[in-house]
């Protein structure tokens, strides 16, 4: 057993030199002592039986020494900088990852949600696609408005021809045959218009507009307080597909609308139309670019053709009443700021005139227009024998030439706007509007206005930014259709003239108080009928 010593020792060497870890703990060291101890007791047990010498055994234990010695320089030198990872168990791994998730989720959460709520974004599939690609907008108007009439003006002198026709003769309207001129009127008015519109398809897009207001008047959306408590009435105000292709620069050179839609004109005043006034029909505008491209802003001219119809008129087709228009203008960017814009115009009702029935019978009674406001000639048109029923009509043709001018200039922060427009109705003969009326006048067929404005952009933008604007109105009788002119000018339509002055001002982010006052008074008289109002209104958007 004397050999035996040296081979024992010489075989745990070996085992010892051969292994990658520094120590061993538990099974691992249990395992390796097993080894050693298989391994001497075999090399001596053939030794013992003289199969091999003890030199021999000791030689074999050198060179497997020598070997592992080899073999772990070689596996070093290949896993220099690998990470050993343990074998986990994966019921392990399953409990890790419940506790990460645990720990984790509430703060993904919580990020996500913030982040939502200032992008204004959701969680993708949580709401229809569609969705994207709607926007909605909408706007609120609180109005007070004083009516102030002047000393001069007679009551029951000026005549209310809407509702005239829409009682059937002026024996059955009353007291409601004329306008107030004389007591004065403090009112409470609302406006109401809510929006949508959709990106279809490429170039497509498609508008709603819902608003308040009467259902006949065309060119007002205010709704007067005072109804015993009873809901307004609201009405589709906007409906339509536009098509409007954009090129490399994001310049739209072509504008295609159908349906209901927003003004197509360049109108810088309510001279011919009011802002809340829509148009049914088809409209194209072509723009021709040049100037350096802009995000989409560049100088341009344009042309601008529409059709709409006006009334249908079903017993007469060929009578229909038609608005057939064309303007030709200029957008002009001159500098990063300012902006010229000029349009010519040509409005062409045609139909639109009244048309005498034959005594006794009501054949003509369409031509009478379904919405009368206030300033036209008007004639008669039931030509009845004992006077007891009346239907009045427009006597004039209305055939319009409008040259309207903007121009924007920056001073600092502000913007200063000068505007210019001006009116001739060109289809306004004297003689035959006594042939067709029996009204015998001089042609009253000529309007203008003239506005500045200075202040902030938009007052609606911040609290503390304000805007003022001032301007003279002139529309004389049979310049503009009285029906579709501003609504609110002395009372609206035409046959008047004054100054008028609007003040706005911020009072946070899309919220803006504006007050107006508007000294109005008649043209051609008598009657008299001088009529000052002011508002003040809270409006809000969004």
């Amino acid at each position: 057993m004397s050999r035996s010593r040296p081979l024992a020792t010489a075989v745990a060497a070996c085992l010892l030199a051969s292994s990658t870890a520094p120590a061993y703990a538990g099974s691992e060291q249990k395992s390796l002592e097993e080894l050693r101890n298989t391994v001497v007791n075999l090399l001596q047990a053939l030794v013992d039986q003289h199969v091999i010498t003890a030199e021999q055994a000791a030689k074999m234990v050198q060179q497997a020494q020598e070997k592992a010695t080899k073999d772990t320089a070689t596996a070093e030198a290949r896993d220099a900088g690998a990470v050993r990872v343990p074998y986990v168990p994966q019921i392990v791994k399953d409990e890790i990852a419940k506790q990460v998730e645990e720990a984790v989720k509430p703060k993904v959460v919580e990020d996500v949600v913030a982040a939502a709520a200032t992008q204004g974004w959701g969680v993708p599939g949580a709401l229809p696609e569609w969705l994207g690609h709607v926007r909605a907008t909408g706007d609120l108007r609180v109005r007070y408005q004083q009516d102030m009439f002047g000393r001069n003006n007679v009551a029951y002198t000026v005549p209310d021809y809407n509702s005239i026709n829409a009682a059937g003769s002026i024996a059955k309207a009353g007291f409601n045959a004329f306008l107030d001129s004389t007591q004065d009127r403090h009112r409470m008015r609302l406006r109401a218009r809510f929006g949508l519109e959709a990106a279809i398809a490429d170039s497509f897009t498609a508008g709603l507009r819902i608003s308040t207001g009467s259902a006949l008047d065309p060119s007002s959306e205010s709704q007067t307080f005072g109804t015993t408590g009873a809901r307004y009435n609201v009405g589709l105000d906007q409906a339509y597909i536009r098509f409007e292709p954009r090129d490399a620069s994001h310049f739209a050179w072509t504008t295609v609308t159908a349906g209901r839609m927003p003004s197509p004109w360049f109108t810088p005043s309510e001279l011919v139309f009011a802002r809340d006034l829509s148009f049914e029909g088809l409209a194209t505008t072509f723009r021709a670019p040049f100037g350096t491209p802009d995000e989409g802003r560049r100088s341009n001219l344009y042309v601008t053709l529409g059709g709409f119809p006006v009334q249908e008129v079903v017993v007469s087709p060929k009578s229909s009443k038609w608005l057939i228009a064309g303007q030709l203008g200029a957008d002009l960017r001159l500098g990063y700021e300012d902006r010229l814009r000029i349009g010519g115009a040509y409005y062409d009702f045609t139909h639109i005139s009244g048309q005498l029935n034959p005594s006794g019978l009501s054949l003509y009674n369409y031509t009478a227009p379904p919405f009368i406001r206030y300033g036209n000639s008007y004639f008669d048109i039931q030509n009845s024998v004992d006077g007891s029923t009346n239907l009045f009509a427009l006597a004039a043709k209305f055939q319009v030439a409008n040259l309207s001018l903007a121009y924007d200039h920056m001073i600092g922060r502000y913007r200063l706007t000068i505007v210019a427009d001006a009116v001739r109705n060109v289809g306004y003969h004297a003689a035959d509007v006594l042939a067709r009326s029996g009204i015998a006048q001089a042609a009253r067929n000529k309007g203008y206005v003239g506005e500045f404005g200075f202040g902030d952009d938009d007052a609606a933008s911040a609290r503390g930014r304000w805007r003022l604007t001032a301007g003279y109105r002139y529309v004389q009788r049979d310049a503009v259709l009285d029906a579709w002119t501003d609504a609110d000018f002395h009372g609206g339509g035409t046959n008047a003239r004054g100054y008028y002055v609007t003040a706005d001002y911020g009072l946070a982010r899309d919220v803006y108080l504006r007050m107006r006052y508007m000294n109005g008074d008649v043209i051609d008289a008598p009657p008299a009928y001088a009529l000052d109002i002011l508002q003040i209104d809270l409006n809000a958007r969004f």
